[in-house]
């Protein structure tokens, strides 16, 4: 029996993560990939776990057939995977949706609340169950709850490892699921047919078992035809052209009458033909330059844009840097060969990569560096408009060069959340450029240049060159520039960027432009949460700080007139959902930090994430098998709690050292092994912590059951609100170091309170 269990409880840490990353992905597909809304499901999926573990879990100890129950919920679950994938794709025409339209914050919130809860909720009381059955099987009270977080954690790890080596590359979302599904049914199978339980009804157990076995396979071998017309059902409207899982997210290609368009994530990237983009997009910047022979384009040459460049006779090289090889290849198969012929001229170049890792790492120099990406509507896209990045540029751009990007921005009025975003844009180039321009219109171009007077604002030397190029445009050409950019337009533009207030510069480390980006989107679809977060922009971080002192400070005459014993659950408790706050906080930051410095690569995230659980199984792997013979757990967890509070100053310099040093961050061996061994150490402490955590519990004499969904229920709502806090709240408001001084200060004070506890308990001893 114990064999069978262990693997039952290996399956459901494996299945929990690769079912975790396979609807979180299919989620930012509805919810257009930013983090906000990665924190919404991660929180709802951490909710609904710990809820589960916590309501259901608290009956585990009574249920008289345990393994039969177990058995039976992995079936459901089984059930539930590919499930809740197709409802995911449905979700669009089941709270009627359209193509297109922003999901507000609320509606987020209720998809991911609802879709997430039947799988979750089961999942988490499996764990407090799993534990009941370990205690029965083994014998082991204390060490029992260790060893199934331990087991669930290889699991889990081991999951990382498999969807990042194999599913990705070799499944679809479908295919991967019904294949986790089969190994669900085989795995109760397995303790439904064990030897101790009830003869009757071994024979429906066999054929039903082998029936489901047997249906799973067969959806997973023809998981294609199921992929294909399950993802027609979010474009609804639409034609479905193709859509392909990549190691990037979700890349999709629509058609609506005569035109194309193609989606990353849910996020439109571009349309084609759509003559006019395509213009505005570079022929701006290479006409600000006088004589444009080499270029670099980041993002956006598929959709004409690399064509219009061509048209400039001067120009001698383009270095197209594309990270997504499937765009171009999809591209090619799908868009008219006059959208893709310059794909082909032998001056383009296209490089696969990140494209600030190009920038910091490439050794080429150029006249013109344009940025053709999105809005900063995520960290992930902000860390292109930020201080840094800026200056990476003007490293790789020749004397008299330019650089450009652009932002979302209006024709006529500009609102003060939209006027915030161009100040604080404004004012980050002005740190690296001497010479900054903006001209105004539906799309607000910036341009920096290190030379005083480079950049041109008359229209009219603009079009100057465009007859001297002899450039055949539709758009972009004489009526159009001295109309969009008379003087009038500009000088209401420039008042616009000199009268927006209080508006912070966007770094690395303070993601300001995606912070006052989060506030222009909420004015547009949730305006109470504009408030809030124009609220939470004007407090410093101190004032954080200073609300866990005081409440830490409260703790000791309410612990003492209550009673040392009747004060040490409320304290442990405290402990432990700060540890799981804790843990999810460093994961957001590390992964955040490791897309500013390395680059935005999907599956190398993953592998961060892969990283994380490989520390809670050394973590639980080192205290576990001796966790009985503690006598003091108490003493022992108090330096944890110590080493939680410490990590993050050391982990605030070594990313400082790993931002400030160019060669360090340039080189990649040490980034992809630096990162994941900061991640595995976080992950260790965290594996260190929750078996003591227990092990205290226990001391009191409880049912394993019961302590296993408590501990575990409140380390996941830890974790649930780290994740909701750091990616909405902590990381775009307060930046990443004070975020880090943050943490610091939640386990100091959890420390004071051990501490605390300690102390008097060892006074009474004596």
């Amino acid at each position: 029996m114990k064999r069978r269990l262990s693997f039952a409880i290996f399956l459901i840490g494996f299945v929990a993560i690769v079912g975790q990353i396979l609807l979180i992905r299919e989620l930012l597909v509805i919810f257009y990939g930013n983090e906000l809304s990665t924190a919404i499901i991660l929180a709802s999926w951490l909710v609904w776990t710990s809820l589960g573990s916590a309501i259901l879990g608290r009956i585990a100890d009574a249920i008289a057939h345990k393994h039969r129950t177990f058995g039976s919920v992995q079936i459901v679950l089984a059930l539930l995977l590919p499930s809740s994938i197709l409802i995911v794709r449905l979700s669009r025409t089941l709270w009627n949706i359209p193509v297109g339209e922003v999901i507000d914050l609320t509606m987020m919130m209720v998809i991911s609340f609802a879709i997430l809860a039947p799988f979750c909720f089961l999942s988490g009381f499996l764990f407090a169950l799993g534990c009941s059955l370990h205690s029965e099987a083994t014998g082991g009270r204390g060490k029992s709850v260790g060893s199934v977080y331990l087991l669930e954690a290889i699991g889990s790890g081991i999951g990382g490892v498999a969807f990042t080596a194999v599913f990705v590359h070799f499944l679809n979302h479908l295919q991967t699921s019904f294949a986790l599904s089969a190994l669900l049914v085989l795995s109760s199978m397995f303790l439904l047919l064990h030897p101790s339980g009830p003869k009757r009804g071994r024979s429906w157990i066999w054929v039903s078992g082998s029936v489901l076995i047997g249906l799973f396979a067969l959806l997973a071998l023809q998981g294609e035809k199921w992929e294909r017309m399950s993802r027609g059902w979010e474009w609804k409207g639409y034609r479905l052209i193709e859509s392909e899982d990549t190691l990037y997210g979700n890349l999709t290609a629509v058609s609506a009458e005569a035109q194309i368009s193609f989606y990353e994530n849910g996020l439109w990237m571009f349309t084609c033909p759509d003559l006019l983009t395509a213009e505005e997009s570079v022929h701006f910047a290479l006409l600000e330059h006088p004589d444009p022979k080499r270029i670099l384009l980041v993002g956006g040459g598929i959709s004409s844009s690399l064509a219009q460049i061509l048209k400039h006779s001067t120009v001698a090289r383009v270095d197209y840097v594309e990270l997504d090889p499937t765009v171009i290849s999809m591209g090619r198969r799908i868009l008219p060969h006059e959208a893709t012929v310059a794909l082909d001229d032998p001056r383009v170049h296209i490089i696969h990569t990140d494209g600030r890792k190009h920038i910091k790492t490439t050794e080429s120099r150029y006249d013109v560096v344009i940025v053709n990406l999105p809005d900063p509507m995520t960290a992930q896209l902000n860390r292109f408009y930020t201080v840094e990045f800026f200056q990476e540029v003007r490293r790789i751009t020749l004397t008299g060069g330019v650089f450009s990007l652009s932002l979302t921005s209006s024709e006529n009025i500009i609102g003060p959340t939209l006027a915030q975003l161009l100040k604080s844009l404004h004012r980050s180039m002005s740190v690296a450029y001497r010479d900054v321009l903006v001209l105004p219109g539906s799309t607000a171009r910036f341009f920096g240049s290190m030379e005083h007077g480079a950049l041109v604002s008359d229209p009219q030397v603009l079009v100057n060159r465009i007859m001297e190029r002899h450039l055949a445009l539709k758009y972009v050409r004489g009526y159009y520039l001295l109309f969009n950019l008379s003087q009038e337009r500009l000088d209401y533009f420039r008042g616009i960027l000199q009268s927006a207030k209080g508006t912070r510069i966007n770094r690395d480390l303070n993601p300001s432009c995606y912070f006052y980006d989060i506030i222009h989107w909420s004015a547009q679809y949730t305006p109470r949460l504009k408030e809030v977060f124009l609220l939470l922009g004007r407090i410093e971080s101190m004032w954080f700080i200073l609300v866990i002192a005081a409440f830490t400070a409260l703790f000791f005459p309410v612990a003492h007139r209550k009673g040392k014993e009747k004060a040490l659950k409320p304290t442990l408790t405290y402990a432990v959902f700060v540890a799981g706050y804790s843990e999810m906080t460093l994961n957001v930051v590390l992964i955040l930090a490791f897309q500013i410095l390395y680059g935005y690569v999907y599956y190398k995230i993953a592998m961060l994430i892969t990283a994380y659980m490989i520390g809670l199984i050394l973590g639980s792997w080192h205290i576990t098998p001796s966790i009985e013979r503690i006598t003091k757990p108490l003493r022992i967890l108090m330096p944890i709690q110590g080493g939680l509070a410490l990590y993050p100053i050391l982990l605030l310099g070594i990313i400082i050292l790993f931002q400030s040093s160019g060669h360090l961050s340039r080189t990649s061996s040490v980034m992809e092994v630096g990162f994941p061994l900061l991640t595995l150490v976080a992950g260790y402490l965290g594996g260190l912590h929750f078996p003591l955590a227990n092990m205290i519990y226990l001391g009191e004499g409880r049912e394993v059951g019961k302590v296993a969904s408590l501990v575990y229920g409140v380390d996941l709502v830890g974790s649930s609100a780290g994740a909701l806090s750091a990616g909405i709240i902590l990381l775009p408001v307060l930046g990443i170091a004070n975020t880090l001084y943050l943490i610091t200060a939640l386990n100091l004070s959890a420390l004071g309170l051990l501490g605390f506890i300690h102390k008097s308990k060892m006074s009474q001893h004596e």
